[in-house]
This record gives C-alpha cells, sequence and structure tokens, in this order.
C-alpha cells in the first residue's frame, strides 16, 4: 500500500473539534509565522482558537487521517468569506485592541481593504483558507497540496466561486504559486508599522511578507 492510500481526506465534524484543537496548538500555532514569533510566542488566544474552530460549522474544513492508527495527521481549515470582510475584521480587531490577535486582525483587514477580491474577480461567494497544517512527521509527501486540492473541490460542490488564502508563511505562499494560484496582494513585514512606525511584527527568515492568494472556481 502507497503512502497516498495510507492516508484519507476527511470533512472535520464537531466531534473532531478538541481533536483538531489539539493539531492547531503542536503545528499551527507554533509554526505560523505572526503566532508563533510574536509574544507571547507560539500561544494562540482563546479568540483566536475559537475563530479558527468554529468555521468547523460550515463543513468546508478538511482534515487527513493517517489510516493505520487513525491519527488526525493534518488540517486544512476555511470558511465562507463575506464581502464586506474588510469592514468585519476593522471592527474585530478594534475590539481586540493593541493584543496580538488584534495586530493580525488589523494586518488581515488592510489585505481584504487592498486586494478587493470580490470587485476584481466578480464574485460573491468566496471560500477563505484560515489555516493548514501538518504533523511534523508527516512534513515532505506533499500532504499540504491534498488538503489544499480537497478544499478547492469541497469548495466547487458547494458553489463558491473563488478559493482564498492569506499565507504568512513562505513555505504555504510556495505550495500556492506552485499550484497555480494567482498571487492578488503582498504585505512586506518591515513595512507594516504600528503608531510608532516600527514594524507590527519581525518572524525570521525566509518568512519576509504576507502574500495573498486567490483561485477560481
Amino acid at each position: 500500500m502507497s503512502y497516498e492510500d495510507d492516508v484519507e481526506i476527511k470533512v472535520v465534524q464537531e466531534e473532531n473539534r478538541e481533536e483538531i484543537r489539539g493539531i492547531l496548538r503542536s503545528y499551527f500555532f507554533t509554526d505560523e509565522p505572526l503566532t508563533g514569533y510574536t509574544e507571547p510566542k507560539g500561544v494562540a488566544s482563546v479568540s483566536e482558537e475559537e475563530y479558527v474552530l468554529d468555521n468547523i460549522k460550515y463543513g468546508v474544513c478538511v482534515m487527513a487521517v493517517y489510516k493505520p492508527t487513525n491519527k488526525i495527521v493534518g488540517v486544512c481549515m476555511a470558511g465562507p468569506q463575506g464581502v464586506d470582510e474588510a469592514d468585519h475584521l476593522f471592527e474585530e480587531a478594534a475590539k481586540e485592541g493593541d493584543t496580538k490577535w488584534g495586530k493580525i486582525l488589523r494586518m488581515l483587514a488592510c489585505i481584504e481593504r487592498d486586494a478587493k477580491v470580490s470587485q476584481r474577480y466578480g464574485v460573491q461567494k468566496i471560500l477563505y483558507i484560515i489555516g493548514t497544517c501538518v504533523d511534523s512527521s508527516m512534513r515532505g509527501k506533499n500532504l499540504g497540496s491534498r488538503l489544499y486540492n480537497a478544499v478547492r473541490d469541497l469548495g466547487k460542490e458547494k458553489g463558491y466561486q473563488l478559493l482564498r488564502a492569506d499565507c504568512t508563511s513562505f513555505y504555504s505562499a510556495k505550495i500556492k504559486e506552485r499550484l497555480g494560484w494567482d498571487c492578488i496582494n503582498t504585505i512586506v513585514y518591515k513595512d507594516f508599522l504600528d503608531a510608532n512606525n516600527k514594524p507590527v511584527f519581525n518572524p525570521p527568515p525566509p518568512h519576509d511578507s504576507c502574500k495573498s492568494y486567490a483561485l477560481r472556481l
């Protein structure tokens, strides 16, 4: 049996919530450049965790299950994105204030404002990939691409017109490029400044920017 046969891609169910929370804590919030390298490093707030996990209810999050052990070894969290997403994110960022999550939300809001995705593509129904991670023991096996493609196919089935992602990691951006997604916006971290004209985020190389991508479905 091949590696591909050993790993099955499934839709995340609400009953998987706590196991998904565990893999996000182990491999997403620790490795993702903004949460991973901004104080407090590698730890997400309750608000950030619930923001990600609450998307399970939309039925478009997927997980990779290693069949010999029935262990979840990868996950791609996704959910619908409104055409007024920038306004919503700015409102949420204001509520969070000067917390790490508030800073991340502000940057995401600026991305949405500048990218103008709905107008650019002439679409109303957008599916947004929030975060993807893979168990360290399963990396280098093309699992990230399989997860992205599974969300793509699920989005098509559910009538979404566009798939979106903001890649804060150099590596996740490279996968989108390899899969043929359009790069629609870039924020260089050293140019995203706070009120004192200092960079808000300073992740280590090679993570120098957040690149936003889109794929028409």
